[in-house]
C-alpha cells in the first residue's frame, strides 16, 4: 500500500469505508493501526532493533532503543488483539504431517529418504514408496507440474505392535478401531464409491475410516486391519454378529492425509456423514523426535549437489536498487562476500549478530550480487550455528528455542533463491546447542 494515493489503497475504497457513527470508524481505524504497528514491530525485530532484556548485552542494554510505547497503547483494544492473532497465528492448512513430511511440501523434501523402493505414475500424479528404518512404509504422492505433495500414507506392515503414528497417542498395530472412533467422536465419513470394508485374498479384513481435518481441505484416513486368524475367531465366537464386534479387534495399520480433491478422484464426491460426525483437529508431532540422532547417511551434502561453481569476479549487491532492503548492513554483507563463494556454488553466507546469543544470516550471490534471507535467525532461533559447503545446496542450521528450552538441528535445501525445509530434529535441551553441529548430528 505504500506509495499509493488515497484512492489507490484498497482499504480506503468506498465499499470498505465503514458506514455509521464515530464508534464504527474508530474500530476501523484501530484495525488499520494494529496492522501498521504490527508490521513495524516485526520489521524492527528482523533488523535486530527490537530485543528483549534477557537477550541484550550490557552494551546494547545501555544503548538507545526504539520507543514502542505507542504500539502497545494503540493495541489495547479488542480489534487490535484480533488483528495481531490474524497476522501471527500459524495456518493449520500446512500442519498435517506424516513421518515428518507435510502436504504442500515440494517432492524434493523426500530426498532425505534416499531412492524410493517403488515409483508408480498415474496421469498427473506420481506415488513414491519408501521403507523406513523404523519399519514403517511411507507412500508419498505428488502432482505435476507443481511437484507438491497431495497425499501421504504411513503403513505398518507387521502384525505386532509398532511405533507411534505421530498423531495423538495412536500406535501402529496396537490402537483399535474402537479407540479411534471413541477419540474422534464418530465413525467418520462413508464414501459411496468405496466400500469401508475390504477383504484381501489372504483373508485379511481392512476397515477404512475417513475424517475431515478442521479448517482445511485435508481428509485423514485411518485403516485398521483384522488378520485371517482373528477374523475366523470372530466368526466362530459371534457368528452373524462378527462384524459388530470387529472394531475392538481391528488394529491400526495405516494412517494418511490427502487433499480432498485428490482423494475424491478414487473415492468419489458423494459421501455420508455419521450422525455424530465432526471434523477432527490434527495434533501431529514431529516424528523425527522418535529418533535419538540423525544419520548423515540419510541427508548428505552430495544428495543436493550444485550445478555450477562460480569462479569469476565478486559482484556486490545493488544497495540503492534491487537490494536496498539490505542496505542497513551493506558493510557487513560486502565484507562477507569479498572472500568469494562458499555455499551452493556461487553464494557467500553472512552471519550478523543482534545481541547476546542472537544472530541472523543472509546469503549473497557472488555472480549476480543478489541477497537472500536465511530462513532461521533472530530471537526465535537463538545461538544460531550454520554448516555448509561450496559444492552443495544443503545448509544445516542449529538453534535454540529459548521459551521451550530446547535445541534443534534443521536441514534446508537452496535452489535459485528458494529455500526448502527438509527436516527439523530436536537434539535435546538448550544446553545441547553449545555443542557443535558435528557433535549433535551423527
Amino acid at each position: 500500500m505504500l506509495g499509493l494515493d488515497g484512492h489507490g489503497k484498497a482499504y480506503l475504497s468506498d465499499y470498505n469505508v465503514p458506514k455509521g457513527g464515530s464508534e464504527a470508524v474508530g474500530h476501523w481505524l484501530a484495525l488499520l493501526d494494529s496492522r501498521k504497528y504490527g508490521w513495524k514491530a516485526e520489521k524492527a525485530s528482523r533488523e535486530g532493533n527490537l530485543v528483549t532484556p534477557r537477550q541484550q548485552s550490557p552494551a546494547r542494554a545501555s544503548a538507545p532503543r526504539r520507543d514502542l510505547t505507542g504500539l502497545f497503547t494503540k493495541c489495547l483494544t479488542e480489534l487490535c488483539v484480533i488483528a495481531f492473532c490474524a497476522v501471527t497465528a500459524p495456518s493449520v492448512s500446512g500442519a498435517q504431517s506424516i513421518e515428518g513430511f507435510r502436504l504442500g511440501d515440494d517432492k524434493v523434501a523426500l530426498q532425505r529418504l534416499g531412492a524410493p523402493s517403488e515409483t508408480k505414475a498415474d496421469g498427473a500424479f506420481t506415488t513414491l514408496t519408501y521403507h523406513g528404518s523404523d519399519g514403517v512404509d511411507l507412500e508419498a504422492t505428488y502432482q505435476k507440474p507443481s511437484n507438491l505433495l497431495v497425499a501421504l500414507r504411513a503403513t505398518w506392515p507387521k502384525d505386532a505392535a509398532g511405533p507411534s503414528t505421530g498423531y495423538g497417542d495412536l500406535t501402529f498395530g496396537d490402537t483399535s478401531l474402537s479407540e479411534i472412533r471413541s477419540q474422534m467422536g464418530s465413525k467418520g465419513i462413508l464414501y459411496s464409491s468405496k466400500s469401508p470394508v475390504v477383504a484381501s485374498s489372504k483373508g485379511t479384513i481392512d476397515i477404512l475410516s475417513y475424517f475431515d481435518v478442521s479448517g482445511t481441505d485435508t481428509v485423514a484416513t485411518f485403516v485398521t486391519s483384522i488378520d485371517s486368524d482373528q477374523a475366523a475367531r470372530l466368526k466362530a465366537t459371534f457368528g452373524a454378529d462378527a462384524y459388530k464386534n470387529a472394531p475392538a479387534a481391528a488394529k491400526l495399520r495405516t494412517i494418511g492425509v490427502s487433499r480432498r480433491e485428490y482423494l475424491e478422484k478414487t473415492e468419489g464426491v458423494k459421501r455420508t456423514l455419521d450422525i455424530s460426525y465432526r471434523a477432527i483437529s490434527w495434533t501431529s508431532q514431529e516424528t523425527t523426535s522418535k529418533h535419538p540422532a540423525i544419520s548423515l547417511a540419510r541427508i548428505k551434502p552430495g544428495q543436493i549437489p550444485v550445478f555450477r561453481t562460480y569462479s569469476g569476479p565478486n559482484n556486490f549487491p545493488d544497495f540503492t536498487g534491487r537490494d536496498k532492503e539490505f542496505s542497513n548492513f551493506r558493510t557487513r554483507i560486502t565484507d562477507g562476500m569479498s572472500g568469494g563463494p562458499s555455499f551452493a556454488g556461487e553464494y557467500s553466507v553472512i552471519q550478523i549478530g543482534c545481541g547476546t546469543g542472537c544472530s541472523f544470516a543472509y546469503v549473497g550471490n557472488n555472480r549476480t550480487g543478489q541477497v537472500f534471507d536465511v530462513p532461521v535467525g533472530g530471537e526465535d532461533n537463538m545461538y544460531l550455528s550454520l554448516r555448509y559447503q561450496l559444492d552443495s545446496r544443503l545448509l544445516v542450521a542449529q538453534w535454540a528455542d529459548y521459551d521451550a528450552s530446547k535445541c534443534y538441528v534443521q536441514f534446508f535445501g537452496f535452489d535459485d533463491g528458494e529455500w526448502t525445509d527438509l527436516l527439523k530434529h530436536e537434539v535435546g535441551t538448550m544446553d545441547d546447542c553449545f555443542k557443535t553441529i558435528v557433535e549433535n548430528v551423527r
